[in-house]
């Protein structure tokens, strides 16, 4: 057998089993490929807040997202984005009353996280709290676009 037979063989029985390697990763990759939901929350109060970010999947109740955060007035967090599926999801914002120094009322808001989900905004007020799940594209794009016009409006005015 001559090298030139031998090079063929090796180059015939390499792309043999490449194509078996890529018919396993293209089924593997089979259906919609999706990404996770972005979390906007935006402070408008006059005091920080303490708030617990908790998400459960409806079936099961096993939590997929845990997160607490301490957010300043005028802050904007984007903390870790949520899993697009069928969950509940809690935002609590404990109270906090700054001029007595003890607790405050606590405030919780509730929704559901579904496969559609392109958005979930957080707006911590003193009396209130809101919490919106956005499921279409173009109004998910308009509120975080206004979140970025009030965060760089908090930051313009404290220069």
């Amino acid at each position: 057998m001559n090298r030139r037979s031998v090079l063929q063989t090796a180059s015939v029985a390499a792309l043999a089993s490449v194509a078996g390697c890529l018919s396993g990763v293209r089924d593997h990759f089979t259906g919609e490929f999706r990404t996770n939901a972005p979390i906007e929350i935006y402070s408008e109060a006059e005091l920080p807040y303490n708030i617990v970010v908790e998400a459960h999947e409806q079936g099961t109740g096993r939590q997929t997202y845990d997160q607490s955060f301490n957010v300043i007035p005028g802050e904007r967090v984007a903390p870790q984005n949520v899993q697009r599926s069928d969950q509940h999801f809690r935002v609590t914002r404990y109270g906090y009353d700054g001029r007595d120094g003890g607790p405050g009322e606590d405030f919780v808001a509730t929704d559901i996280i579904s496969a559609d989900t392109q958005l979930v905004s957080i707006r911590i007020h003193d009396d209130d709290l809101e919490l919106e799940v956005i499921d279409d594209i173009s109004q998910a794009e308009a509120e975080q676009d206004e979140l970025e016009e009030e965060a760089d409006e908090a930051n313009t005015t404290e220069s």
